[in-house]
């Protein structure tokens, strides 16, 4: 079974849930274009280093999700390590475009839905998760990030997607 980032419900809002995640590593890269296109080229150079393509020429065990933030020109995806791994576990990279960070955890709203992971269904989902936050006077300290849980081996209508959005406090 695949390992999923840790988390704990604070509070279920029915539609929406705020979510406490645990302290966590990625490693990430830019690409340019597309949600899809940027989404490819990264996920080919995240399974590289995770499949053996490091310093340690070791396997690292896939999780879950898969994490996506749009920038200016592009995405920032991202793999979560393990929970067993720490920054000095972390072996090397000749990628020049993989980056590690240790990432704090914190408060996130998170909406979950299934279907194809396309830009118009995660950005259809964050307009309404901001306006489930807005109207409840809750706030935002970031941008949406996308989440993918499932391969794509898994039909579209068992995919599970989350849009997170980071919360203030």
């Amino acid at each position: 079974m695949t390992e999923k980032l840790g988390y704990q419900v604070i509070e279920d809002l029915g539609g929406f849930e705020i979510r406490m995640y645990a302290p966590h590593i990625l490693v990430s890269t830019d690409e340019s274009g597309s949600m899809s296109s940027a989404g490819t080229l990264a996920f080919r150079r995240l399974a590289n280093y995770i499949f053996g393509g490091n310093s340690a020429g070791r396997s690292i065990a896939m999780t879950a999700p898969v994490l996506q933030a749009p920038k200016a020109t592009g995405f920032v995806t991202s793999f979560v390590m393990p929970a067993s791994m720490s920054m000095e576990k972390m072996p090397a990279t000749a990628d020049k475009t993989l980056t590690f960070t240790e990432q704090p955890g914190g408060k996130f709203a998170a909406v979950s839905f299934s279907g194809l992971a396309n830009q118009p269904l995660f950005d259809s989902k964050a307009n309404w998760l901001k306006s489930q936050l807005n109207t409840r006077g809750i706030a935002a300290s970031g941008p949406a990030i996308f989440a993918r849980y499932d391969g794509p081996w898994t039909p579209f209508f068992l995919r599970h997607n989350e849009v997170l959005i980071p919360l203030q406090g």
